[in-house]
């Protein structure tokens, strides 16, 4: 594999990686704080917290453990987008309980959940081109589904991992509650019945198939108008505009 020059990165991910890694550094030292000197029933939710806060810490860490250990740099505007993504659903969503306060938080992630999922995909594809020029003789189309199918796929993933913290936790990730939305419930909290509980796991799914059939459609046309030429160039503009 070549060796490139280590990119310098742009200010407004090194900016974003700051705000985020301090202000997390300082409610997690808020959180541990409290769970030592506050008495109370309300030691679950730190707990749950300080969880949500620490694993916020080590997403901030996964593209510098990427580079390490297979020596390839994920793009900046991706990075960004993850640890975006990542600070909406640990700290906004759980942490300060957006999923509670605004209605549509968890549609909106999942949506987008699915174009990050769909975009990386597209992204493998292109570096396996570029640095070890593995051909993959495959048409746009057949491409294109297998990047909406790993993406379902991982959505589904994703639910299972809910389900199986809802059923170990007694959380509410699934949205199964009837009197609410955030994650941790009270004794005093009411579940749907039947089919209304099944609705916020279907929806889900939904949102991740729509935002990477989406993003399929986008590079389906790109790649047909690039596929009598050596090698596609797959989304450079997205990969790159913020560079």
């Amino acid at each position: 594999m070549k060796t490139k020059l280590k990119e310098r990165k742009p200010y407004y991910l090194i900016i974003a990686r700051k705000l985020i890694f301090w202000s997390v550094v300082l409610m997690l030292g808020i959180a541990v704080f409290l769970l030592f000197t506050r008495t109370g029933d309300n030691k679950g939710r730190l707990i749950f917290t300080i969880v949500q806060l620490v694993a916020m810490l080590f997403v901030l860490r996964i593209p510098k453990f990427i580079q390490d250990i297979y020596h390839f740099e994920i793009p900046h505007l991706l990075d960004f987008i993850l640890i975006t993504f990542a600070f909406s659903g640990f700290i906004l969503g759980d942490v300060l309980n957006f999923y509670g306060r605004i209605p549509y938080w968890d549609s909106i992630l999942h949506t987008f959940s699915g174009v990050v999922i769909a975009y990386v995909g597209f992204i493998v594809i292109q570096y396996l081109d570029q640095e070890y020029r593995i051909p993959l003789s495959v048409s746009p189309l057949f491409m294109s589904l297998i990047v909406v199918c790993v993406a379902l796929a991982i959505g589904a993933i994703w639910e299972i991992g809910e389900y199986t913290v809802d059923d170990i936790f007694k959380t509410n990730n699934q949205q199964y509650m009837e009197t609410t939305r955030s994650t941790l419930y009270d004794e005093d909290d009411i579940p749907l019945q039947g089919h209304e509980a099944l609705n916020d796991t279907m929806k889900d799914l939904m949102l991740d198939l729509a935002g990477a059939i989406g993003v399929a459609c986008i590079e389906y046309v790109k790649l047909e108008k690039n596929k009598n030429h050596k090698k596609a160039q797959i989304d450079s503009a997205f990969l790159h505009i913020f560079s």
